[in-house]
């Protein structure tokens, strides 16, 4: 192959990655907008993208951590942090707390 092809190639292969790139980012965003997400006008840099996603990972770290704290002392800690956190809350932190003030105190 000629330094010319080879060169081609390379071309074509970086529009690939960039045209992957573009459908996936733009995959993203619709799906944050149907979640009720503004990530920004559609023209936002994908780096001003990434940002916002970050923040929203952030957070739900934070949040994480969080109901790790409050399942160790009221709930139970036995669940992955791949798990809805509206499902943490309603199963491992809500349903005991309801149980609890259901029992009779005094």
């Amino acid at each position: 192959m000629s330094t010319d092809d080879e060169q081609q190639q390379a071309r074509e292969e970086q529009a690939y990655v960039r045209g992957m790139r573009s459908t996936w980012v733009a995959v993203l965003r619709e799906a944050a907008k149907n979640l009720g997400y503004d990530l920004g006008d559609e023209k936002v840099p994908e780096e001003a993208l990434a940002a916002k996603i970050g923040n929203l990972v952030a957070e739900r770290e934070g949040a994480i951590a969080a109901l790790r704290d409050v399942c160790g002392t009221y709930g139970d800690n036995d669940w992955n942090e791949r798990l809805h956190l509206a499902d943490v809350v309603e199963k491992h932190l809500g349903r005991i707390l309801d149980d609890a003030a259901k029992v009779p105190r005094g």
